[in-house]
């Protein structure tokens, strides 16, 4: 006869396990009066969110770049009509979100 279903699903077995796993480092901090640890133990290096956004303001230069090229090569007629205008205003987006990455405090 098999036995019956302890956990409900993977999910819960795994959430069971991880508590288990945490109350058993909690009581072996205890029994060596070790205070608990704090969630995170180090803030996260400044320089990956630095070279994040570096990269972020790269792709967006490049975007602008290449938006300006395909404007540029289209015709005057193009250049008047509805499709310019609403690329041009993806464009003035796009340049205000770049001079506010440019405007940014360094991390």
């Amino acid at each position: 006869m098999p036995q019956p279903r302890q956990y409900a699903d993977n999910a819960a077995k795994q959430r069971a396990y991880r508590t288990r796993q945490a109350q058993a480092r909690l009581a072996e901090q205890a029994a060596k009066g070790l205070p608990p640890v704090p969630p995170l133990p180090t803030v996260p290096s400044s320089a990956r969110w630095q070279a994040l956004l570096t990269q972020a303001q790269l792709y967006l230069q490049t975007a602008r770049d290449e938006m300006h090229a395909y404007y540029d090569a289209r015709s005057d007629a193009w250049q008047q009509g509805e499709r310019a205008a609403t690329l041009q205003d993806q464009l003035d987006c796009l340049e205000q979100a770049l001079d506010e990455l440019e405007a940014r405090p360094p991390c």
